[in-house]
Formats: structure tokens, C-alpha cells, sequence
């Protein structure tokens, strides 16, 4: 193999490596945020729950 063609091979492992660790990172990323939208949605309904609980709490005439 010439010096140019092990560059080449070199270089096209090193972009794949690149890649590669970049998805999994696009992917944990991903994965983070999708994590945190859950539970700020999660975090709201109980919030909202709580207060249709207290203001039905204060209509009530028992």
C-alpha cells in the first residue's frame, strides 16, 4: 500500500469514529431533553391539579 493510500484509510476510520461518537451524543442529548419535557409537563398537570383541588376545596358549602 502506498503512504497515500494508508492516509486515506486513516483518515476515513478517524471521520467514521468522528461520526459515530456525535450520534451518541446527538442521542443522550436527544434523550436529556426529552426527559426534561416530560417532566416539566408532569410537573404542570400536578401544579394544575392542585389548584383545581384547593379553589373546589374553597366553592364547596358543607
Amino acid at each position: 500500500m502506498s503512504a497515500r493510500t494508508i492516509v486515506s484509510l486513516g483518515v476515513w476510520i478517524l471521520a467514521m469514529v468522528l461520526i459515530g461518537t456525535m450520534t451518541v451524543g446527538l442521542a443522550l442529548a436527544f434523550y436529556l431533553m426529552l426527559t426534561v419535557a416530560c417532566a416539566v409537563v408532569a410537573a404542570g398537570l400536578t401544579l394544575l391539579a392542585r389548584r383545581r383541588e384547593n379553589h373546589r376545596g374553597e366553592q364547596s358549602y358543607l
